[in-house]
């Protein structure tokens, strides 16, 4: 039989998973809008979805999340920009994937203000963008590389991060 406080706790991973799981939908299907700048990486809605999953999610669920993407790319599942499967995975996007797992970590700002939030997003922007980048300077053997790739990300983030912190405004205001 069920207590009151096991069913309070039932109902409450149920709800996370919910929550986690449409939070998940969105990171896939933020990795599948492509749009092309004209750089060497693609501009994508996924670490949008990402910052703002991480942002409502305690950090249990964020790694949980990233956890179940991370593994159904590995698997084969077409979830990530631009292939799928271990080879994919242990390629050149290594880096930003190890980025999403080490961003799970950062701690959310305690109010909803406009510059705590920003920089919130910029810190989870900077550090996928950081460790993506010397990945693939070290994969390709090309700081040069790197560095091109760096220029190509960086308007990007930074429109990602004023994005996701006008969200949590609007969503604060609703």
């Amino acid at each position: 039989m069920l207590t009151l406080r096991s069913k309070n706790k039932l109902n409450n991973i149920v709800k996370h998973s919910l929550i986690a799981g449409a939070f998940l939908l969105l990171v896939i299907f933020g990795a599948k809008i492509d749009l092309d700048l004209g750089g060497s990486v693609s501009f994508t809605l996924q670490t949008l979805f990402l910052g703002l999953a991480y942002y409502y999610l305690s950090i249990r669920w964020r790694f949980l999340l990233i956890i179940v993407y991370l593994g159904l790319g590995i698997v084969g599942l077409a979830v990530f920009n631009g292939g799928l499967g271990w080879a994919y995975f242990s390629s050149w996007p290594m880096g930003f994937f190890v980025g999403f797992v080490v961003t799970a970590f950062v701690y959310r700002p305690m109010g909803n203000r406009f510059l705590p939030v920003l920089g919130y997003f910029v810190q989870i922007h900077l550090i996928i963008t950081l460790i993506g980048v010397m990945w693939i300077a070290y994969y390709l053997g090309s700081f040069s590389k790197g560095l091109e790739t760096l220029v190509d990300i960086l308007p990007g983030a930074v429109l990602k991060s004023f994005a996701g912190a006008g969200v949590i405004l609007l969503a604060k205001k609703l």
